[in-house]
């Protein structure tokens, strides 16, 4: 979670083991969100979204420009973290469409390794990698 410039609390989060979308966002994000600020109960939600997951290989944000054209940005792959560096990689972002940035050049030269299967296999990856991701959890002593 974070809190936006207009003072308003941005709370995210992924399913915890396997890849499905909740039918009732709102509901399912205030279950969530009580659980860290119980003091909230009676806080009205204004939006509520979701959709798929979408990792990268390094789960870390991928930035580039289309290929065959060069003022086309993209930011994809968040990986389920989108809202803790999202702030920070759309000004990265940014930079990089008016004059380019050192930064913009670090993280637009990270590889974008391409995940084996993802085409037929999504669902049953990212459930594996969720469900080992909350094993080491688990192993590290986060409960």
């Amino acid at each position: 979670y974070r809190i936006t410039n207009e003072n308003r609390l941005l709370f995210g989060s992924a399913t915890a083991i396997t890849e499905y979308i909740p039918s009732d966002l709102k509901k399912w994000n205030r279950q969530l969100m009580l659980k860290i600020f119980p003091y909230l109960e009676n806080v009205h939600i204004d939006l509520a979204w979701g959709g798929p997951m979408e990792c990268s290989a390094t789960l870390f944000p991928q930035i580039g420009n289309h290929p065959e054209h060069k003022n086309v940005f993209f930011v994809q792959g968040y990986s389920g973290f989108g809202v803790t560096p999202s702030h920070v990689i759309s000004q990265v972002v940014a930079d990089g469409m008016m004059e380019g940035s050192k930064y913009w050049d670090v993280i637009s030269a990270i590889p974008k390794a391409s995940v084996w299967g993802k085409e037929h296999f999504k669902s049953l990856l990212l459930t594996t990698a969720k469900f080992i991701h909350q094993l080491e959890g688990y192993a590290n002593g986060r409960r």
